[in-house]
């Protein structure tokens, strides 16, 4: 087909019909009933190469008074000067003596006349008619009737029946005599076989003079496999016979002679699928018989043909086929109601739809397909279900996003009010509900200051974001590493520098210095120990103060916590 495909690139309908030929006669050889059979890639590649072939555009034919005028000036010259060799392709043209070419050949400086010029326009026409031929057969020999009688309507000539290959032409004098020693050696070869048959036979007479065995014994049935392939390779051996009428007559023809896949086809391809099935059934082949009872909604015959096809492959028959309810039966019988919920979806059945998920408990689907039929009852309901859940698993930021996203703000801070108040700070930021945030931080400073717990009242003034007042409690009560930070962030770099050089902290001194442009307190700050001195007791002791006071632990949780993914999240997976 590269070679076709070339030809079709530039039009050259001469070069197009030798591969054309090539293909008609490997698909004669195939002896294939329709186009299913052939390899997946091979059919592609020959239907759309095919295609392309026939929708060519026709050249136009010539007159018959162009093609008269083109044969006028050879046939008045004729009498005069005798036709080339080549021309009349009579026999003796090619072992013609050389006298009689001396004798012939006219004199020196004689007027010779030309040779007719071949009109190009009606070989490049000749040449479309004979491809649109070839095309019309190789249609046919893969079983498409409609194409083939598309392209020998194009061609403008009658079909006409397959026959053997002709006999090779003879060949020319040069090449006669290696055929001759062919046939020699063809004969030889005839002999030796015809002895080493008379050898073959004395053998069999002397197992013929052996004792007769034992009856053997019976073996057992062939598998239906077994018996289809069998039969399917005796069909296509077996040259398909001339039928008469319609198609009708035809598949009864076929049905009559003991074909039945072929009347079963013929009955598939004019949508009579009962009779398909039928004759399917009959000839063994299972699979086709099932794919057409589901082409005929012949539910009854289908549900009985699927315990034929194992359990695996069913789902995507059935599928492919758009047989939904028998689906769905088979996902009911095996309680996979979130596929069932998927095929309601598809039909749009939002309602039976959400009522599957919720069985299947996937909440989060069934809650967005109550919302998309406006039952706004049964999505409350199950988003209830769905909060209870996450609130269970732990997921509390989860809960509260369903709540907040459904307009409930103050049940999402009830929610959130069970865990430690740092982490319900950070988690009503995180859902922009920050007045009860900030009104849950000032309950908490408010808590601090009445309990004298500097270093709660120092985190909560950091959270409410006076990091100027937070940072000057932090470092009065030693707790100068936070108060650098605090310092740093706000812009109070002399005061941030002074706390890291007091900390011993080498490079983040050197650091701040730098920006300052304090070249003294840079080298004021190389010449500090590579390695910080450790904590004093003080300041662990605050440490540990800050911790109890703020929830530490439960800061830990609320990073494990928003690491996991909340409920929206999981619903966009």
């Amino acid at each position: 087909m590269s070679t076709l495909e070339k030809a079709l690139g530039k039009s050259d309908f001469a070069a197009q019909k030798s591969p054309l030929e090539s293909i008609v006669r490997s698909l004669r050889t195939m002896r294939v009933k329709s186009l299913e059979e052939l390899d997946l890639n091979v059919r592609g590649r020959l239907i759309t190469t095919l295609l392309r072939v026939q929708r060519q555009t026709r050249p136009p034919q010539p007159e018959a008074g162009e093609s008269g005028a083109a044969q006028a000036a050879p046939e008045a010259g004729a009498e005069a000067t005798p036709a080339p060799a080549e021309a009349t392709g009579g026999e003796g043209a090619a072992t013609a003596p050389a006298e009689g070419a001396e004798a012939a050949a006219p004199a020196e400086g004689a007027a010779t006349p030309a040779a007719p010029a071949a009109d190009p326009a009606k070989e490049k026409f000749q040449a479309y008619v004979d491809v649109m031929y070839l095309v019309g057969r190789a249609w046919r020999a893969v079983g498409d009737q409609e194409r083939a009688s598309a392209a020998f309507a194009l061609s403008g000539r009658e079909p006409q029946p397959e026959r053997e290959e002709p006999a090779a032409a003879r060949p020319p004098a040069g090449e006669r005599r290696e055929g001759e020693r062919g046939e020699r050696r063809d004969r030889g070869e005839r002999r030796e076989g015809r002895e080493r048959g008379e050898r073959r036979e004395g053998r069999e007479g002397e197992r013929r003079d052996r004792p007769e065995r034992g009856e053997r014994r019976e073996r057992g049935e062939r598998a239906p496999e077994g018996e289809r392939r069998g039969r399917d390779d005796r069909e296509r051996r077996q040259p398909l016979p001339e039928l008469t009428g319609d198609w009708s007559e035809q598949a009864k023809q076929l049905e009559g002679m003991g074909r039945t896949r072929d009347a079963a086809r013929m009955h598939e391809r004019n949508n009579s699928f009962a009779d398909a099935t039928r004759l399917f059934e009959a000839g063994g082949d299972l699979k086709s018989a099932l794919r057409t009872a589901l082409a005929g909604k012949d539910n009854d015959t289908a549900r009985r043909l699927m315990a034929t096809v194992p359990a695996e492959q069913l789902p995507q028959v059935l599928e492919k086929a758009g047989a939904y309810e028998l689906l769905m039966e088979i996902y009911i019988g095996k309680g996979d109601f979130e596929n069932v919920a998927r095929l309601y979806e598809r039909a749009r059945q939002f309602d039976q739809a959400a009522l599957a998920y919720e069985r299947a408990g996937k909440l989060a689907l069934a809650r967005k397909a109550y919302e998309r039929t406006r039952d706004f009852a049964a999505a409350n309901r199950v988003r209830d279900l769905e909060v209870k859940a996450l609130v269970e698993r732990g997921d509390r930021l989860g809960a509260a996003t369903l709540l907040v996203n459904a307009g409930r703000g103050k049940e999402a801070v009830e929610v959130l009010g069970t865990l430690p108040p740092p982490k319900a700070f950070h988690f009503l930021n995180r859902l922009k509900l920050a007045d009860e945030a900030k009104a849950l931080a000032q309950k908490e400073l408010a808590r601090a200051e009445a309990e004298n717990k500097p270093a709660g009242r120092a985190r909560w003034l950091e959270l409410l974001g006076e990091s100027a007042t937070a940072a000057a409690l932090y470092e009065e009560i030693g707790r100068k590493e936070k108060a650098m930070v605090l310092y740093e962030q706000i812009g109070h770099l002399p005061k941030a520098a002074a706390l890291a050089e007091e900390l011993q902290l080498r490079d983040k001194a050197t650091e701040l210095f730098t920006k300052l442009g304090d070249n003294e307190g840079v080298q004021r700050a190389q010449a500090l120990p590579a390695t910080p001195p450790p904590k004093r007791p003080a300041d662990a002791a605050a440490a540990a103060e800050e911790a109890e006071e703020t929830g530490a632990e439960g800061a830990k949780g609320s990073e494990a916590s928003s690491s996991a993914p909340t409920a929206n999240e999981q619903e966009s997976q």
